[in-house]
């Protein structure tokens, strides 16, 4: 059905936009069933040529909100809906032909869900946004990403032998993370040079008394020289020696302990020590 719809209206991806179509069909339907949606807000990034998305209406929500960049996609769409093709009744269905990253969520509260199938280029960007910049945080988000980012991850929030990343921090202040799907690159079209996996990032107020704004400028710091241990990354800020140590001890650290080490528990205990 995917590749007739591409073939149909003469669908071609472009580069410009870092377009691949998703077009296996049982991994559309592990992504449209992954979340219960029934009677619940949507919001889907960059739909392109509305696979998904009808995937997504037949789930019953209560409102599915798209935010697409391409206007040739917009014009598809609205001809699928013409011709039946996608049925929004009943449903508060709404288009929005906006960068995603300028884009404001209008729900009320956090009463939402994100469903998206983004380029790689942007994956970071739009989980700091709406981890981040958004006033509303969704409840839970599920994303394709490539692979070896998904892995650095899911795989550092289920395994202390995994090194940190500032990525990974900033998420698990924010969500939990799991593994929906592995999705190879020939699940697309044009298939793109390396495979993917979607997650599932499910939010949670554990932190929240944490002050984001600091959280991350810590982060910056640290991570500005990720081969020093993490008392010189400290030293070359404002700290003199004896007082890291003291923070150490009040932290159970070692001196010799990189950034790399830590897990979001330990970065965080360390941050109340600092502040």
């Amino acid at each position: 059905m995917s590749q007739k719809i591409i073939q149909n209206y003469k669908i071609k991806a472009k580069k410009s936009l870092w377009q691949n179509f998703l077009v296996d069909k049982s991994i559309l339907d592990k992504i449209s069933l992954s979340l219960d949606i029934k009677w619940q807000n949507v919001l889907e990034i960059w739909p392109w040529y509305w696979a998904l998305t009808e995937k997504l209406l037949n789930n019953s929500p209560k409102s599915l909100h798209l935010v697409e960049l391409d206007n040739e996609m917009i014009q598809i769409l609205k001809e699928r809906i013409q011709k039946n093709e996608l049925i929004t009744n009943n449903i508060d269905f709404q288009i929005f032909n906006e960068d995603i990253l300028k884009f404001i969520p209008n729900f009320k509260d956090n009463n939402y869900y994100v469903i998206a199938n983004i380029p790689y280029y942007i994956t970071s960007p739009i989980l700091f946004k709406f981890l981040y910049e958004t006033k509303n945080l969704p409840k839970k988000m599920v994303i394709l990403l490539q692979k070896d980012v998904a892995d650095k991850i899911s795989e550092w929030q289920n395994s202390n032998k995994v090194k940190s990343s500032y990525l990974s921090l900033f998420i698990s202040k924010k969500c939990y993370v799991k593994s929906i799907t592995f999705v190879p690159s020939k699940a697309f079209l044009p298939a793109p040079k390396v495979d993917s996996e979607v997650l599932l990032f499910e939010t949670h107020k554990k932190f929240n008394k944490i002050n984001d704004t600091d959280f991350l400028k810590l982060l910056k710091i640290w991570f500005k020289s990720p081969r020093k241990k993490l008392i010189n990354n400290l030293e070359n800020w404002w700290y003199k020696k004896e007082q890291i140590l003291e923070i150490y001890k009040k932290s159970n650290l070692s001196e010799n302990v990189r950034w790399e080490e830590l897990d979001i528990l330990e970065w965080i205990d360390l941050f109340k020590n600092i502040i």
